[in-house]
């Protein structure tokens, strides 16, 4: 005789599959997005990939604490912005009310899956077989991981535009040939005008500067002081030069930080060039009051001054 409860349990393993429940797309990108965490070699890792661009990002978790998810979905959503809607499984880290108080400050809806149901999770579950599938060649060829990870966020899907295009609206270089559109011309133009009314009003309390050419004597600029003295070695960039000091330490310095110097009549006296600011004095304070004692004393007149025959009160 059959019981009633191995019936039902009979019953239950012969439930046929339901209906492919199909998944709303959202109208923007980052508008909805799922998260699951995943093991890989030994570490711990979280996903947030997006429902329209399948763009995925990850990062590594120092611990599986609420805390530490929460503080990387924050990085990763000052990236991309905040979604309206976040959909994760009922892990520790999400059903905990730490999470419901960032979804509240972060003002998103946390949607959850069916207990024991991970299909209903299923653009995350995706999300995880991709990465996983991406981390796992990239270590058997010993390639770089975060190179594989930049090839499938710039590869077409079966639509033709990658997830970086959708979700950035442009495409990603990557160590494969590239070629630059002329997209964001507007834009760049727009930029170039921004730049010259700015050079325009910086340039009118500005005064260029003598180019330096090597083995020219310069003084050093530290702390509004021009008391080390160096000679010119090369210039490294546009206004940036290599100096070599006299105890021969090299510097790189900006040609602001470098005063031109002209020996006129001994190693120790020089003269500015025109194009540069005058020296800070380099005797310290206490020499100068040393030497404004020993200067020559004024003296008083010596002619008598005739007092006045009244006063006016």
């Amino acid at each position: 005789m059959v019981s009633t409860c191995d019936t039902c349990i009979k019953h239950q393993a012969k439930q046929p599959k339901e209906p492919l429940t199909i998944t709303d797309i959202p109208e923007e990108p980052w508008q909805k997005v799922g998260t699951d965490i995943f093991h890989l070699g030994g570490k711990n890792y979280l996903l947030v990939i997006d429902y329209l661009s399948n763009y995925p990002e990850m990062a590594l978790l120092s611990n599986m604490s609420a805390t530490c998810v929460i503080t990387h979905m924050k990085s990763i959503f000052a990236r991309h912005g905040i979604p309206q809607i976040v959909h994760s499984d009922n892990g520790p880290c999400y059903s905990c009310r730490e999470f419901q108080l960032f979804a509240q400050e972060y003002d998103f809806k946390h949607v959850t899956s069916s207990l024991l149901h991970p299909q209903s999770n299923g653009k995350a579950e995706k999300g995880v077989h991709i990465v996983k599938q991406l981390l796992k060649k990239a270590q058997d060829g010993k390639a770089d991981p975060y190179l594989a990870l930049l090839s499938y966020r710039a590869s077409p899907l079966e639509h033709g535009k990658s997830p970086a295009e959708i979700l950035m609206g442009r495409k990603l270089r990557t160590t494969l040939p590239y070629t630059t559109t002329r997209k964001h011309k507007q834009v760049r133009d727009k930029m170039k005008q921004l730049q010259k009314r700015q050079k325009v009003n910086f340039d009118k309390s500005s005064k260029s500067l003598k180019p330096l050419a090597p083995n020219e004597a310069v003084r050093v600029e530290d702390a509004n002081i021009w008391e080390k003295r160096a000679t010119v070695l090369e210039e490294v960039n546009p206004r940036s030069y290599n100096v070599k000091t006299e105890d021969g330490l090299i510097l790189r310095r900006n040609r602001r930080s470098l005063l031109y110097t002209q020996k006129t009549m001994g190693p120790s006296e020089e003269q500015c060039d025109d194009n540069n600011t005058p020296p800070e004095p380099t005797t310290p304070v206490k020499d100068s009051v040393e030497q404004r004692d020993q200067s020559p004393i004024v003296r008083r007149s010596a002619r008598s001054i005739k007092p006045p025959d009244r006063l006016n009160l």
